[in-house]
């Protein structure tokens, strides 16, 4: 019910010309896959989620670009929203029904999970844009689901330039990461980097993240 107020106050304001920096405070968290499974743009100047890439092999916010290309509704032929650079085989997913896949070997992604994979020689990025100043929890978990081949992944939370936790996966292992008291100001920005080890075969992964104020 909780979400439910949210959404309709956040409605209300954007109809009413008010930006979200007005209703933020009200709202008090942000949950990645709630917030983007119905996203219709590319970069929605209501959310304070982007999905980037980094080509550069430097890892540094100032070489992340938006993914490219932009798809809601319907991608790859199911039901699903996605943000990804075609060429290179990075990608941000939300089905929004159970997604199996099999080919070489096989995985499940239920409906409303994000599953995101690097490219083939760029690093996939969360981005999330603070819309309040004060200091937020942050608190998810990452899975490497594919493990028919490859090497795992590795992963970092970043704030800026600074890397607040950070991670390797062996193939078919996941983590949580969790940070309290996490200062932000209007238009600061948090990052989560998946990167691909020596190889970016079978490297899809999926995330849960909630940020909290």
């Amino acid at each position: 019910m909780k979400k439910f107020t949210i959404a309709s106050v956040l409605g209300l304001l954007l109809f009413s010309g008010m930006s979200i920096n007005a209703w933020a405070e009200t709202a008090m968290s942000w949950n990645l896959a709630k917030d983007v499974i119905f996203a219709k743009e590319r970069v929605s100047p209501s959310s304070p989620w982007a999905f980037m890439e980094n080509t550069s092999g430097v890892n540094n916010p100032d070489n992340y670009v938006l993914l490219p290309s932009f798809t809601a509704d319907v991608c790859g032929g199911k039901p699903a929203t996605c943000w990804q650079d075609v060429p290179s085989g990075a990608h941000v997913t939300v089905h929004k029904e159970t997604y199996n896949y099999s080919g070489n070997g096989s995985f499940t992604v239920p409906a409303g999970n994000v599953i995101f994979h690097p490219g083939m020689n760029s690093q996939t990025i969360i981005r999330w844009t603070s819309p309040i100043t004060g200091t937020v929890n942050i608190l998810g978990r990452i899975n490497s689901i594919h493990t028919a081949c490859g090497d795992g992944v590795a992963w970092s939370l970043n704030q800026g330039n600074t890397v607040l936790q950070s991670g390797s996966l062996a193939k078919g292992t996941g983590a949580v990461f969790s940070l309290g008291d996490v200062p932000v100001t209007v238009a600061s920005t948090l990052y989560f980097v998946l990167d691909k080890k020596t190889n970016y075969s079978c490297d899809s992964s999926t995330i849960d993240m909630l940020i909290t104020n």
